[in-house]
């Protein structure tokens, strides 16, 4: 006698289930647990509809969504405070967004598209009528298949009409006109085996996109370089540099983490130039304290207490000693100024 199958769990909400005054809001509460929307103007409320049919397996979450045009939203205090730890993937079926990932990741995704969230992380999407199949897929299942690339992959779109994208969707297609067969000693299964086939379609435009970043980052660093070396008298605060560039603190501080800090940068270049200053006869009119000032250090003492630190004698003894090649050599510091002055040339 065969033993019975358990169907997996299901779940359907409608709003035409709902008076017609109340659907938007029926709607923001179901949506709720994973996103803030807002209605959009374009669409009057009395016109408003949607529905969701959710399948459950387990690590690995799938809904069938149709809606209409609303703007979605998940802030840096929402993903905080909700402390849903997931990755989500959408495959736009039908209609689309125009949004943002993260604080500056403008990003717009047409009928077809693929796109990858980490919901611990910011978005905004501005969407149209749609119809939209979603995965929500456990942290832990996802970072199995992908390893620490899934970290990577946030607001990354696979675009109809790519192989991959093709390769993908034609899996989805498939595990949503299954799913009413799988039963539960089998999601497990169907569950790793899905995740697998995202992570061998996403993590190569993962790769990419990391490659892309790191050379961004990379030409980012060396302007904030080039920007500080002309302007050693200057405000130089991470307030500034972020103002200047357009960069949030957190990027300033990972960009110059190799360099020991923004901050430490900052001072290491200013003692380099007083250094050369200090030792350069056509500067021997500028008082020591006049030099400091100029290159935005607060007091003479204070000055004074960096150098030493820095080079293992005082500035007056710097200028005495007119040693500049051999106070470098002591502290292995002229690889700054030397790759400036390659870079100038």
């Amino acid at each position: 006698m065969l033993a019975a199958t358990r169907s997996l769990p299901t779940t359907l909400f409608r709003t035409s289930h709902v008076a017609v005054e109340d659907r938007f809001e029926a709607w923001r509460e179901s949506i709720s647990v994973i996103f803030d929307v807002t209605p959009s103007a374009r669409v009057a409320l009395n016109e408003f509809e949607a529905s969701v049919h959710a399948t459950h397996l387990g690590q690995l979450m799938v809904g069938d969504a149709r809606f209409g045009a609303q703007q979605f939203a998940r802030g840096k205090a929402r993903a905080a405070r909700d402390g849903l730890n997931h990755y989500m993937v959408q495959w736009y079926r039908e209609g689309g967004f125009a949004g943002q990932h993260d604080s500056d990741g403008d990003m717009q995704v047409r009928a077809g598209d693929i796109v990858f969230f980490d919901m611990t992380r910011p978005l905004r999407t501005v969407a149209n009528p749609s119809r939209v199949m979603s995965l929500v897929l456990t942290r832990t299942l996802c970072e199995e298949a992908f390893g620490a690339s899934a970290e990577t992959l946030h607001g990354t779109v696979l675009r109809s009409g790519d192989v991959l994208h093709g390769l993908l969707a034609d899996h989805l297609d498939s595990l949503h006109r299954r799913l009413p067969a799988i039963d539960v000693e089998q999601a497990g299964a169907v569950a790793h085996a899905t995740t697998r086939m995202l992570a061998a379609c996403f993590s190569p435009a993962g790769r990419a996109r990391a490659h892309a970043q790191a050379e961004m980052r990379a030409v980012t660093r060396e302007s904030i370089e080039q920007y500080i070396g002309r302007n050693l008298g200057a405000s130089l605060t991470p307030e500034s540099l972020c103002g200047t560039f357009g960069v949030s603190r957190t990027l300033l501080y990972k960009l110059f983490e190799p360099l020991g800090g923004v901050a430490h940068y900052v001072q290491h270049r200013r003692l380099l130039r007083a250094f050369h200053s200090l030792t350069n006869p056509a500067n021997q009119r500028l008082r020591v304290a006049e030099i400091g000032t100029r290159l935005g250090f607060a007091s003479e003492a204070h000055f004074s207490r960096a150098f030493r630190a820095a080079f293992g004698l005082t500035p007056r003894d710097a200028r005495a000693s007119g040693g500049t090649a051999r106070a470098l050599q002591t502290t292995g510091a002229s690889s700054i100024e030397y790759a400036d002055w390659v870079r100038g040339l």
